[in-house]
């Protein structure tokens, strides 16, 4: 545990920490790993990918928490960021490695530097249908809508079928929105920044990727396009009223399962039910008599 602590010093030092979202390293890692243990079984056999990793806060809290998966793979666009995860974090959490990929965002492209960068295409080949885990935990709260499906679809092509992919993000539905509107949400949005037939927020015009919200069908859209399917939603506390367990909304995800034939598929067997009594009421005999006049 001395080692790991040495870590987080490690990231509270570095500029890089302020870079990935500021605050304690080590609170904020371990604020993500309980997100993740709440929604998604982790195991000895897990194969996890850690999506946007960034400095490795959650991946260095995932190991402190216990929680020891076959494999982790931490991935992110950014080479400082990978470099020091190769440098501090792999020596010592076993099982680890990292990938510096393509990619490219106005809200980070100022640390992105010109060194060589695995592709999506040999990320899939070398990946493909290999994790049965993976979590992105403020990545998809500064992409566009394009780079949405896009980074969807990269991360669906290297999950498992039955697989489990969590990510954060600010959904916009009916709550959210009237809290939005009306000056109630827990960051001083401009109310005026709804775009594309009112599907998309922007916070800051200066800086759009800081803050973006996608309206909740077309997020569901999204997922569904790249294979996958929404299992689970538990919404966070930044469209206040006093909702939520965490600040951005966390959705579970499943990569659709290969499908069985029908003749092996276990179905719970339905309950034949035979009445205690006849199905037609017995009715009264000046009633059966009347009916029988006014009816024929």
């Amino acid at each position: 545990m001395t080692e790991l602590s040495q870590i987080y010093d490690l990231m509270r030092a570095s500029p890089m920490n302020d870079w990935v979202g500021g605050s304690d390293p080590e609170k904020v890692g371990d604020a993500c790993v309980n997100v993740l243990r709440r929604h998604v079984r982790l195991n000895g056999a897990s194969k996890v990918l850690d999506f946007g990793c960034g400095i490795g806060r959650g991946l260095v809290s995932l190991h402190k928490a216990g929680v020891r998966p076959t494999k982790i793979v931490g991935m992110d666009i950014m080479p400082p960021v990978i470099e020091f995860c190769e440098q501090n974090i792999a020596p010592t959490v076993p099982n680890t490695t990292f990938e510096l990929i393509e990619g490219m965002n106005d809200h980070y492209d100022r640390f992105i530097d010109e060194r060589d960068r695995a592709s999506h295409d040999d990320l899939r080949k070398k990946y493909q249908g290999y994790f049965t885990d993976g979590y992105a935990f403020s990545v998809f709260t500064h992409v566009t809508q394009d780079d949405f499906q896009k980074l969807l679809d990269f991360v669906s092509s290297m999950m498992k079928p039955g697989g489990r992919f969590l990510f954060t993000c600010f959904e916009l539905n009916a709550f959210s929105r009237h809290m939005v509107l009306s000056g109630q949400s827990m960051f001083p949005l401009d109310r005026q920044r709804m775009m594309d037939a009112q599907d998309v927020f922007i916070a800051n015009a200066d800086d759009p990727l800081s803050f973006i919200a996608f309206d909740a069908d077309l997020i569901r859209d999204m997922v569904w396009k790249a294979g996958m399917t929404i299992t689970r939603v538990s919404y966070g506390c930044w469209m206040g009223g006093g909702i939520g367990e965490s600040l951005q909304d966390v959705i579970v995800c499943t990569k659709l399962p290969e499908l069985k034939k029908i003749d092996d598929v276990e179905m719970t067997p339905l309950v034949r039910r035979e009445p205690d009594r006849p199905m037609t009421p017995p009715w009264p005999k000046r009633l059966r008599r009347y009916l029988k006049r006014r009816l024929g």
